[in-house]
Order: structure tokens, then sequence, then C-alpha cells
């Protein structure tokens, strides 16, 4: 009967399995390194593309601040003008009907861009910001431009009803008059006629009318300090963004 005979198998010192298993540790925790390695890469390439918008977005509030300042002063300046030529009783109604009609064609309204810190919230990024204090300055200035949304409904309702006051003195017809003109660049305030005249002299109505200017007049000034300190933190935080992750002006 033939014989088969099983080749020998070589058997591994002590030496050589300490060896095989430091190779495997050291491959395993060498993979481990490079796969965090990676992830740390991937994510100081998204926190700085994020860092880089967030401070495209407080550029954008900082020049909406400033133009909603500018615009809020102008309109106060001709508050101003109103209620004294009111109070006062003097003689140029054509211009406190051009500005009283003016007041009527916009505001100020501000709602800041938080776009970006909106996104950075829902992925989870924010939690990658470890600087303590970019995170503390980010939250600070969202958590208060956050109340424009109060801020702005109450400048709203300001206005509505300074506007509801006017048909108590102000002739709707020459308003009427005024808007045209103010859409035809041809035309300008000096048509109008220089003996315009209220449509009440009751100094009860007045009074109403004035009231409602002047609440209009205090929230302007209120959106203006309030725009003002947005706008402070709004650049510290640019600087904050840009120190720290080395952003590139555009």
């Amino acid at each position: 009967m033939e014989v088969h005979h099983h080749p020998e198998v070589e058997k591994k010192g002590f030496k050589e399995y300490i060896l095989e298993g430091l190779m495997i540790f050291l491959a395993v925790t060498m993979g481990f390194f490079a796969e965090n390695l990676r992830e740390k890469i991937t994510d100081n390439r998204k926190i700085h593309e994020y860092a880089q918008s967030m401070a495209r977005d407080l550029e954008s509030d900082i020049t909406l601040y400033k133009s909603s300042i500018d615009f809020n002063r102008q309109s106060a300046q001709m508050i101003d003008t109103i209620i004294t030529s009111l109070t006062e009783h003097k003689n140029n109604k054509s211009k406190v009907y051009f500005m009283a009609r003016t007041l009527t064609m916009g505001s100020s309204v501000i709602a800041s861009n938080a776009k970006t810190f909106e996104q950075m919230k829902s992925s989870g990024i924010i939690r990658l910001i470890s600087h303590q204090r970019i995170a503390d300055s980010i939250a600070s200035y969202y958590q208060w431009v956050k109340k424009f949304d109060y801020w702005s409904e109450l400048q709203r309702q300001r206005m509505n009803d300074m506007l509801n006051a006017n048909d108590k003195i102000f002739d709707a017809a020459v308003f009427y008059s005024i808007a045209k003109e103010m859409r035809d660049p041809k035309k300008s305030i000096t048509n109008l006629p220089p003996d315009l005249k209220l449509t009440s002299s009751d100094p009860v109505l007045i009074n109403a009318v004035i009231m409602r200017y002047q609440y209009y007049y205090g929230i302007l000034n209120i959106m203006n300090q309030h725009a003002s300190k947005a706008s402070l933190q709004a650049s510290q935080l640019i600087q904050l963004l840009k120190k720290e992750y080395n952003l590139e002006d555009e």
C-alpha cells in the first residue's frame, strides 16, 4: 500500500509571531492616523470655506446697516422739519407736503443675512470652530441680529400708524400729484403751489398726527442704535475670522 507523506510545516518561532503582530498593529495604527489626518484636512477645508462665506455675509450686513442708518437719518430729518413746521405754524406747507409724501415711499427694515450661519448649524460644521472666542462671537452676533425681527415689525407698525394719520390733515389730491411728479424726473417739487394748506387746522387732529410722526422718529433712532451695534460686532467678527482662518480679502 502506497504511503503518502505530508510535507512538514515549518513552525514559527515566538519572535516571528511577535513581529507579525507588531506589523499588523503598525499597519492598523498608521491607517487610523491616515484616516484621521484625511478627515482633519477635509474639516479644515470645510471650515475655511464656511468662514470665508460667513465673512461675505457679514460684509453684506455691514453695507445693509450703513444704508439703513443713512436712510433713517434722512427720514428723521424730514420728520423733524414736519413736526417743527406744524408746531410753529411755519408757512412752508409745500415742503411739509413733499416730505410727508416722501416718507410714505419706503422704509429701511433690516433683515440680516444668516444663510451661512444656518448652514453651519444644520450641517454640524459649527462644532469644528475650536477657538472659543470666535464661537462666542458668532453666537453673540446672530443672537443680537435675530432681535431685528421684533424691532423691524415694531418699525412697520409705527410707520403704518403714521401713514394712517396723514388723512387727518393732508390733502389726498396733493399727495397724488406729488407721487406722479416723483415718477417723472423732468418735474420737481417746485411745481407745487406755494400756498398749499392743510385740510384741517384743528389742534387736536394736528397733535394726533404729530404724535404718530414722533413715534416713528423714535423707532428710527432706536433702529440706528441697534444697527450701529450690529455693524461693530460684524466688523470685529470679520477680523477674528480673517486672523484665525487666514481669509483673503475680496
